[in-house]
């Protein structure tokens, strides 16, 4: 009896030893208030006569008062800065008349061409992009290019863009699948506009040579919300109109 309460220990004791808690040392050390936070996308908008600002800069695509059917006007650039913390891939443009009794003269103003120029050139120039005397990269628009434009926003194809196109096409409120897109990465879908970075934007418009005598003295005064944007997603439901 003795030798297997004897034998009965040595196994308790065996065990122990083999599983038995022990104090170790130890130390801690914290890495305390540890954030992970969203950066900003936030650009400024400049024209020819006022500086980078959240605000709207106002009478940036002004034409000159003798502007007759026939003849074609190149505006001043506005100018985007990225003041954010993190790269804009994108920048689309959708096109607001402020009166729909300007409709008619609108449609009597072709867009001929955009161009764009950029701190960095690898976000600007896509492939079917031209690079013209002043340095602006940009899309001239035959007939083959509006036309798909057109079908894209589903109005008739009539072989070129109007400013009413550009109105209807990209109404305020609607879709940006109907957003005339500027910027948006060239042809490395990798480059964004960098913080810090600037780019410009300007276009030229043709008053139709087919306009007639009833629009002698009319105007058309339209708005452009630029969008900058980290997709060409149908954004609307984040879309910030500042």
């Amino acid at each position: 009896m003795k030798k297997i309460l004897i034998i009965s220990m040595a196994c308790v004791l065996c065990l122990g030893l083999i599983g038995g808690a022990f104090a170790y040392f130890t130390d801690v050390e914290n890495s305390e208030a540890n954030v992970l936070q969203a950066g900003t996308l936030n650009m400024l908008i400049a024209d020819n006569n006022e500086g980078y600002t959240d605000s709207p800069v106002t009478a940036s695509f002004n034409s000159p008062a003798g502007f007759a059917p026939g003849q074609t006007y190149t505006t001043d650039p506005v100018s985007f800065k990225n003041v954010g913390s993190i790269g804009i891939p994108y920048i689309f443009g959708r096109f607001i008349i402020n009166s729909e009794t300007e409709a008619n003269i609108a449609k009597q103003f072709k867009l001929v061409s955009y161009g764009e120029k950029s701190s960095t050139p690898g976000w600007v120039a896509a492939s079917d992009e031209v690079l013209d005397v002043d340095g602006y990269w940009g899309e001239s628009f035959g007939a083959a290019n509006a036309n798909a434009y057109l079908a894209y926003w589903g109005l008739p194809q009539v072989g070129y863009l109007t400013l009413y196109d550009l109105v209807a096409g990209t109404p305020f409120g609607a879709s940006v699948k109907t957003g005339m897109w500027f910027f948006d990465n060239g042809s490395n879908a990798n480059v964004s506009l960098p913080v810090g970075g600037w780019a410009q934007l300007r276009f030229t418009f043709e008053f139709l040579p087919t306009a007639t005598n009833e629009f002698q003295g009319d105007s058309a005064t339209f708005t452009v919300n630029f969008v900058g944007a980290q997709t060409d997603a149908n954004l609307d439901a984040s879309i910030t109109d500042y």
